[in-house]
């Protein structure tokens, strides 16, 4: 800016004038600024894979309406977000969802649709919920869910980690969320997709130490 000002004064023209051709290149200069900002990202490293290593599929669909995805339906949160657990028919699968999660009755408005979610929430919830009638259902897409919601950098998105969420946080709240979503995917059809899955959880849970003291870790990581 004071580059500028100084270019400004050099040149032989009334202050009025001056000043109006400081402010003009001054506009141009932050226009210019910010077509080359972009946003801090979050996403894997690797092409888009699912927490299966395999690509990473939509969570919804064109008969769906937003539901926090991306323009191809995705769960990706390319621009830095966190809505990576793709939750189906959210309103049945996982009744007043957003209600005991501490915000508004949005899940029960959403129909038959699917949704992504952040971590905490589904956390939250499942902690909630466990040893309820609901707690072993089978409620997630999970060929919908990037790789990268098993990484050790989306659980400490936030300085407080997961276990924060709203304000209701629950005693290791974490450990629930990530048991829930690998309990519901990990029995799959394909053996593959299940060896998968195994690798991925025991690499990212060897680093989440409360994450050891679950019965999933002990049966997929100790066996």
């Amino acid at each position: 800016m004071n580059f500028l000002t100084s270019l400004v004064k050099q040149i032989k023209l009334p202050k009025v004038i001056k000043r109006i051709i400081l402010i003009i290149l001054i506009h141009i200069l932050t226009f210019v600024l910010h077509l080359s900002w972009k946003p801090e990202k979050f996403a894997n490293q690797e092409p888009l894979l699912n927490i299966y290593n395999q690509p990473l599929v939509a969570c919804g669909d064109s008969s769906m309406s937003s539901g926090s995805w991306d323009t191809e339906g995705k769960c990706s949160e390319l621009d830095g977000g966190v809505h990576q657990i793709c939750i189906k028919n959210i309103s049945e699968s996982t009744p007043k969802f957003s209600q005991k999660t501490g915000q508004s009755d949005w899940s029960n408005q959403r129909g038959k649709d699917n949704h992504c979610v952040c971590l905490g929430a589904w956390s939250l919830y499942q902690a909630q919920e466990k040893n309820t009638d609901t707690d072993d259902k089978k409620v997630l897409k999970c060929d919908a869910i990037p790789k990268a919601a098993l990484t050790e950098k989306y659980v400490s998105k936030f300085s407080e980690g997961w276990n924060k969420w709203n304000g209701l946080e629950l005693k290791d709240q974490i450990k629930n969320g990530v048991e829930a979503l690998v309990d519901n995917c990990y029995p799959v059809a394909d053996p593959q997709n299940a060896e998968e899955l195994k690798k991925n959880y025991c690499k990212f849970a060897q680093k989440i130490p409360v994450l050891q003291e679950s019965n999933t870790y002990s049966n997929l990581c100790e066996s």
